[in-house]
C-alpha cells in the first residue's frame, strides 16, 4: 500500500516542468512587449484604429493598443517571474531532500 506522497525525485520532476512553464510565460511577455503594436495581424501606425467585436464594438487607437500590450506583457512578467520564484524553491528543496535521502 502507498501512502500517497512523491518521492524527492517526482517533486524535482514537477517543480521543473513548472520552472519551464514560467519560463515560457515570462518569454511570451517579453515578445508581447517588444512587438509593435497589430490588429489582426496587421501592423498599426499613427492614424490607424483597431476595430473588434466580442459582445459589443470597441475601437483603440494606436496608443491605446499600446498601453493593451504594454498591460498584457507586465502581467506575464509577473505571472511568470511567480512561478519561476516557486518552482526554484520547490526545486531546491527536492534536491536537498534527495541529498539527505543518499546519506
Amino acid at each position: 500500500m502507498t501512502s500517497g506522497q512523491n518521492t524527492p525525485a517526482q517533486n524535482l520532476l514537477g517543480s521543473l516542468f513548472f520552472l519551464a512553464i514560467g519560463v515560457a510565460i515570462a518569454f511570451i511577455g517579453f515578445k508581447i512587449n517588444e512587438s509593435p503594436s497589430q490588429c489582426g495581424g496587421e501592423t498599426m501606425s499613427a492614424g490607424d484604429t483597431c476595430v473588434t467585436y466580442s459582445g459589443s464594438e470597441q475601437t483603440d487607437s494606436l496608443d491605446e493598443q499600446k498601453s493593451s500590450n504594454s498591460t498584457t506583457s507586465i502581467v506575464c512578467f509577473v505571472i511568470g517571474g511567480l512561478i519561476i520564484l516557486a518552482s526554484t524553491g520547490g526545486t531546491i528543496g527536492s534536491i536537498a531532500s534527495m541529498r539527505r535521502s543518499t546519506r
